[in-house]
Parts: structure tokens; sequence; C-alpha cells
């Protein structure tokens, strides 16, 4: 980077271009903190440099939860930056490309926000000029963002809000606006919020009027339980497909005499193959089989802020391929911003493997065991290191009992969009 950045900001990682502006990954050695810095280069004009300073100035003044911190900014021979909090999440744009919806939960309280975060920069007589989908950083545990300062500006106060409308309706439903309203495509959504997005995408509110409105929207609906009416059909349902295969079972015993194993529907007699397969083996030791049950799963974030998309925990240990836990997105290799991150397993018995179905591949990890919880990575065991291959991969595992299972990723692959994240299908402990 030709700008000429003081020593104090040690560049770690070039993150890309937003326009005009090159950004990186830095860390803030008198601080020892990562920062996003933001800057201009010789090729920018010095009305453009001008323009630059000003506006990001303009937001230092402004302290909002939902705007991104300015803690610098300076012209520099070549050029100038600014320096920015580095919140490590993931942008709107992330999330609606890797087809991520937003909790429902968090999408008022964040939506209101970052209209209020609008409206006080207004008020103090600034404009952003250029919201859209980069522009606001969101992973959940973290609130959104405003960011993207310094950008040419495209749009006043008026287009502001109609632009942000547009950002938050698309990153409800993954698709730009002038489709069906969000109301009749996400269940529990209020048709209120409807008119709110419309009404400021047409110019029709301030930003203030827009985070009143939302502030005053109804709460999401949850979905609907399944009638008790329903579960007792199924369950019945349930018992007759049992009992249907008891009876196939009695049926093959007999036909076959008596000295063949039963063949029970859906399973094929074992057979010996050397056929090449997706599943790769890492042993570490042999052990004695048992019952096997796996009590509870929940993120583990103890070097972040506590949030890896915990509503999808539960997936990897539903016995469905297709629900997926997914990482949070990374703008830079994870080593950069933290040691790991991953899932905690509550385990009850004695696991003589476990299975890690379709996890991206390249993922580093590693799996770990404690007799208690604790958020030090360094007080559990370690029992195999690991790259991530493609398929399923089977690791063979030392006796433990009870206890706690940790999923450790140290590294994540990078997507096609310069991102970097992880994802997992399945979870299966063995007996």
């Amino acid at each position: 980077m030709a700008t000429a950045i003081p020593d104090r900001f040690k560049l770690e990682m070039r993150l890309g271009r937003d326009g005009d502006i090159e950004e990186w990954l830095a860390t803030d050695v008198s601080l020892d903190r990562p920062v996003l810095i933001r800057s201009l280069g010789p090729e920018s004009s010095l009305e453009r440099r001008r323009q630059f300073l000003e506006k990001v100035s303009q937001v230092a003044s402004v302290s909002h939860p939902h705007l991104l911190k300015v803690f610098a900014v300076e012209q520099v021979p070549g050029g100038a930056y600014g320096v920015f909090e580095w919140t490590g999440g993931s942008t709107i744009a992330d999330n609606v490309n890797a087809q991520r919806s937003v909790d429902l939960a968090d999408f008022l309280p964040n939506a209101a926000g970052l209209a209020g975060a609008l409206a006080l920069l207004h008020e103090q007589g600034s404009v952003h000029g250029s919201v859209d989908l980069n522009a606001i950083s969101y992973s959940v545990a973290h609130p959104a963002k405003l960011g993207g300062f310094g950008r040419v500006e495209t749009t006043d106060a008026n287009g502001d809000v109609r632009e942000l409308a547009s950002v938050l309706e698309t990153a409800l439903t993954g698709s730009p606006p002038g489709g069906p309203p969000p109301s009749e495509r996400i269940d529990g959504l209020s048709s209120s919020i409807d008119r709110i997005l419309r009404s400021a995408q047409a110019g029709a509110l301030t930003a203030r009027d827009m985070e009143k409105a939302l502030t005053a929207a109804p709460t999401p609906r949850a979905p609907a339980p399944e009638p008790r009416a329903a579960s007792r059909r199924l369950l019945l349902a349930a018992l007759v497909l049992v009992a249907l295969a008891v009876a196939l079972v009695v049926l093959g015993f007999f036909f076959s005499g008596g000295s063949a194993e039963p063949v029970l529907p859906g399973r094929q007699p074992t057979t010996t193959s050397t056929a090449a397969s997706s599943t790769s083996i890492i042993t570490v030791t042999t052990v004695a089989a048992g019952a096997v049950d796996v009590v509870e799963v929940s993120t583990f974030d103890p070097l972040g802020e506590g949030g890896e998309h915990d509503e999808e925990a539960p997936f990897v240990i539903d016995d469905d391929t297709g629900t997926v836990w997914h990482t949070e997105s990374y703008r830079a290799p994870l080593p950069l911003i933290k040691a790991g991150l991953g899932l905690m397993f509550s385990v009850r018995g004695t696991p003589s493997a476990v299975e890690l179905v379709d996890m991206a591949p390249g993922t580093s990890f590693e799996v770990r065991w404690s007799g208690s919880a604790s958020d030090d990575p360094g007080d559990w065991e370690r029992i195999a290191t690991a790259d991530a291959p493609p398929g399923v991969v089977r690791i063979v595992l030392p006796l433990r009992t009870d206890g706690l299972w940790l999923l450790w990723l140290t590294d994540l692959p990078q997507a096609v969009d310069g991102s970097y994240r992880s994802q997992l299908a399945e979870v299966r402990f063995q007996p």
C-alpha cells in the first residue's frame, strides 16, 4: 500500500477495495487490538482526499451503538487514511450471498438501531451517501453497525433512508425489493413491516420516523406449534410402521429356516468390499463399546463475543444432512482474529468414534475432551488434529466416559466471495 501509515499500525492483511478506498486488517500495536484501516492512495485527487477527511471526521464526532467507531483520521504524504473498529463480523452482503436469513428476533432491534444511527448522522448535519449491503456488518451476538464511511457520496439524506430500507428488505428476504412483500414470504412477520419499508423506500419517512415506526412494530411471532391431534396421528402412524417392520423380520427369519441373519427393511446383508469410500479414518486408539447419548450441543466461542449461529447448533445432531451449522463469515483468516471456535457436546457414555459429515473441505480442526466445562481451550485434552476432507471423516476415540467433547476449529477455508467460513452437517458419536 503506497499510503504512508504510521508504524503504530501493523498491517496484517489486505482485505480488498471499496470503490477507490483500500481496506486492510491491521493491529494497533500500542493498544494491542485489531483495527480496520481504510485509505486513499496517491492516485486520488487532493479534492477527493479533502472530502474523505471531512466525511470521516464528521462521523468521528458522532457516537451511536450502531455506527462503526472511528479511532483516527489523517492526511499523509501520498494519501489519507482512517482507522476504524474491527468487528470481525460479516456484512449483510455476506449473509445474503450465503443464503443465511436474519434471525427474526434480532431484526427489529437492529433495523431500528440502524435507522437511529442514520438519523443521528443527519441531525449532526452529515449524510452517509452510499448505504448498501456491504456498508453494514452483522453477525449473531453483535449489533448491526453502519460503516463504509468515506465513500464518494451518491445520494442525500432522503436517499440514505431509501437505501437503508432496501438493504433491510433484502436482509429479510434474500432478494432485492420488488417481489412479494416480506410478510408474505416470512411466517410470523407483521404486514406493518411491509408498510414501513415500502414507505421509506418511497421517500415518505425520515430516518427518525423510520426508527420510531420500527421500534413500535409488533415483534415477529414464532411459528405456531403443530396441533396435538396431528402429533398423535403421526405417533400412531409410526407405531404401525414399527409393527410392520417387526412382522417383516419375523417372516424373514421364518422363511430362512432360522439359519440366516434376518434382513431388516432398508438394511443390506453384511459384505466385505475394498471399493473406495468417501469416509476418511483417523485412528487414535481403540476402546470398548457402550451406549452413547448426546445430551446437549452448543457453540463454543470464548475468544470472540459468544455467538456462532447458536440457533443452528442442534442441526448437527438431528440426523438430517440437509440442515447445516455455519460459522460466522470472517473477512480475514481466523488465526489473525482468534485462536479458534467450535461446538461443545455433552455426551453420556463411552463413544468409540465420532463421524463429521460434510464439513467444509480445508477446515482445520481438533477434537478435544474434558471432564468439566472450561472457557480456556488449553484446559481441554487434545485427542486428534486434522484438516477436513470432502465427505465424511471418522475419528476413533480413546477411552473417555461421559464428560464434554469439543470440536475446535482452528482455521477456516476461503470462500469464492473472499470471506473465510466453514459449515458442518452432522456429528455422530458412535458406541
